[in-house]
């Protein structure tokens, strides 16, 4: 059997892997070609993947032998999942484990945006705070009872609403699947969008969701709403959304971009009224090491045609 991992991997991994398969691991920072991982693919049993590199169709229909693919993260936007199933490939993921970093890195997103966290700390480092305390000094807002709607009602929605009641805030939510959760009303989108001050994504990247959020969605926000996005970044027109944050109308607090790593050319970089952080939701040691503990073991089961312990699509 034999083993393809497309990004770099600690020594115990390659030595738990090489001692069921062949290993074939990409060993540097930068992605993988996709004429190499094609070339390696073609006898390959199992793929080890993240995000950053992508399993098309075409890919698909050079490795035969291909059994099954785990992919480092909970998306599988990078995925051609309907392929993978055509050619009788097996997908897992790493559902749950990164629910409450992602969680907690939105909720830190709604305060630096609302308190104006990194203006703050650009003021000291830049030298400019030289005057002492003012009263109208970088006033922002609160998130305590504050209206909050969140656009997809998963895992990691419902463990933001948990932490939002600790801020005595009103929760609103739009699922594409009806579901009832305690103490969270579920609206029309387009009412929450009208309605709430703050609005965070937690919907999945899929061909129905892309752009979801658009000129006409933003322009239903309130003047001075928030928009968070820890979800993927194509779920918003990015040029929009610039647009709004430009005329001061709108505020954002962003984890993840259309393009990532975002452009060096991008407006938002040089934006008041937004935080930006580099894909960084499940970006704790904790989260990280059970991430890559449950793709090995989806690996491993794949390739010993056990049921996988985080299979794409099981109940």
């Amino acid at each position: 059997m034999k083993v393809v991992v497309t990004f770099p991997i600690p020594d115990v991994a390659k030595q738990m892997i090489s001692e069921q398969a062949v290993l074939q691991c990409w060993e540097s920072e930068e992605s993988i070609p996709t004429s190499t991982l094609i070339d390696w693919a073609t006898d390959a049993d199992a793929i080890l993947t993240t995000l950053t590199c992508s399993i098309d169709s075409e890919l698909l229909a050079h490795a035969q032998q291909l059994k099954v693919i785990s992919t480092v993260s909970v998306g599988v936007d990078h995925i051609d999942v309907d392929a993978a199933a055509e050619h009788g490939v097996i997908v897992g993921h790493t559902p749950g484990v990164l629910t409450d970093s992602t969680a907690d890195l939105t909720l830190a997103l709604m305060l630096g945006v609302g308190r104006r966290v990194a203006e703050g700390d650009a003021l000291i480092r830049s030298g400019a705070w030289s005057d002492g305390w003012k009263p109208n000094l970088l006033l922002g807002t609160d998130l305590s009872g504050a209206t909050v709607g969140l656009i997809g009602l998963g895992p990691i929605g419902q463990a933001v609403a948990t932490r939002l009641k600790g801020f005595g805030c009103r929760v609103l939510a739009s699922n594409r699947t009806l579901r009832s959760v305690e103490g969270i009303e579920l609206v029309d989108r387009d009412i929450l969008l009208s309605t709430a001050d703050i609005v965070s994504l937690h919907t999945a990247l899929t061909p129905e969701t892309s752009g979801m959020i658009g000129r006409r969605e933003l322009a239903l926000m309130q003047d001075g709403a928030m928009l968070i996005n820890t979800a993927r970044g194509a779920l918003v027109d990015e040029a929009a959304l610039v647009a709004e944050i430009k005329s001061g109308r709108l505020r954002a607090g962003l984890d993840v971009y259309a393009e990532e790593p975002l452009p060096l050319a991008s407006e938002l970089r040089e934006l008041p009224g937004c935080v930006l952080l580099p894909h960084v939701g499940s970006a704790t040691e904790r989260t990280r090491r059970a991430m890559f503990e449950l793709a090995l073991a989806n690996l491993f089961a794949g390739l010993q045609g056990r049921d996988l312990p985080a299979r794409l699509g099981a109940a």
